[in-house]
């Protein structure tokens, strides 16, 4: 499978001023979002962000636009294409969120699914006045959210008298037209991993992190699925790709990269400072491990990414969406579906999901 990571944040994955059309507002997503269904793309879906980062010159991820809404308007608008919903599980009640879900899945006439988030941005919430769990126990929070929402999905009631939710009878009519709606996690760390592994249809992780996910889903006998993401900066010439990841990096905002470091708890702020000085460590964060080349060679290197890796899908984090993917359509998924048949692997193109009687799910 091939799928994106909407721009539906200002800068999205991007915090640069290189010149780039892409934007965060609905009307660009829409016709993002069709684009990547006219292409082939099985499935997408959005950041959830609260606050933005400043930097020198730009405030990264200063406007973005609400999941639940932008989500509700692309199903309404697309017929082939899984979208998934980023919710924060501190920020909505489970017997809540369940219904929304029902909504977008019977909006989407079965073609929507959950990315579950457990939450890393202290200073987000903190603005909010909400408490950031220690990590482990947003895990351990997040597992009885989950827990309540899929039996309000599965039964149409649910009851939990757990550490974190006293729920009692709780009623969530209709039910989803789907038996069991997608759900997707981004565990990093092997809590992250092993919840995942024990609560979703698929882990979304680096491809990197791939055989250590397949170690913890052997732990838990679990059938979890590998969604690998991966930036690619495109080009209809591999020059022309490399100028533009030169000019990603020469334009980055150090100041918002060096905020993101500390806010994510990776770096203090004297390390991030220290560090952002060199051309060399921001090209390594802005790019890291991307493909950049033609739109025709970037779909054989993704193939063998994808092989090497074994996963079994792709999230593309791309730079020009709407140019990208004309290029993606006409150059690069062809190589990509050639170079995938040299290792025996076909490329799973979306497909109007069967007719779904609304009357059933009660």
């Amino acid at each position: 499978m091939l799928g994106i990571f909407q721009p539906n944040q200002s800068f999205h994955e991007w915090p640069t001023l290189a010149p780039n059309p892409t934007e965060w507002t609905y009307k660009y997503n829409l016709a993002t979002i069709l684009a990547a269904e006219e292409v082939g793309m099985s499935f997408a879906f959005p950041a959830a962000r609260w606050a933005g980062l400043p930097g020198d010159d730009i405030v990264w991820r200063g406007a973005s636009l609400d999941t639940i809404t932008l989500t509700a308007a692309l199903l309404a608008a697309t017929t082939k294409i899984t979208l998934l919903t980023t919710i924060h599980t501190n920020l909505l009640n489970p017997v809540v969120a369940a219904k929304y879900g029902v909504g977008l899945d019977h909006i989407g006439g079965g073609r929507w699914g959950l990315n579950v988030v457990s939450g890393w941005g202290a200073h987000e919430f903190a603005a909010m006045g909400v408490e950031l769990l220690d990590h482990k126990e947003r895990y351990a929070y997040t597992r009885e959210w989950l827990d309540v929402v899929e039996m309000l999905w599965s039964d149409g009631e649910a009851t939990l008298d757990g550490k974190y939710f006293k729920i009692n009878k709780a009623s969530g009519r209709p039910r989803p037209l789907q038996a069991s709606p997608l759900i997707v996690n981004a565990g990093q760390s092997y809590t992250g991993m092993r919840f995942s592994a024990e609560n979703a249809d698929y882990i979304f992780c680096f491809g990197d992190l791939a055989e250590k996910f397949r170690k913890v889903r052997a732990e838990v006998g679990s059938e979890c699925g590998f969604i690998g993401a991966k930036s690619v900066i495109l080009g209809a010439t591999t020059a022309e790709a490399k100028d533009r990841a030169r000019q990603i990096v020469d334009q980055a905002d150090r100041g918002a990269l060096r905020n993101m470091l500390v806010a994510s708890g990776a770096e203090s702020l004297e390390s991030a400072q220290g560090r952002m000085v060199s051309r060399d460590e921001v090209e390594e964060y802005l790019l890291g491990d991307a493909i950049i080349a033609s739109a025709e060679d970037a779909g054989t290197q993704l193939a063998d990414w994808a092989a090497t890796n074994g996963v079994d899908g792709i999230c593309l984090n791309l730079f020009d969406y709407l140019g990208d993917l004309q290029l993606i359509g006409s150059d690069t998924i062809p190589a990509f579906e050639a170079q995938l048949a040299k290792y025996g692997k076909k490329f799973r193109r979306p497909s109007v999901p069967e007719a779904i009687s609304e009357s059933t799910p009660v």
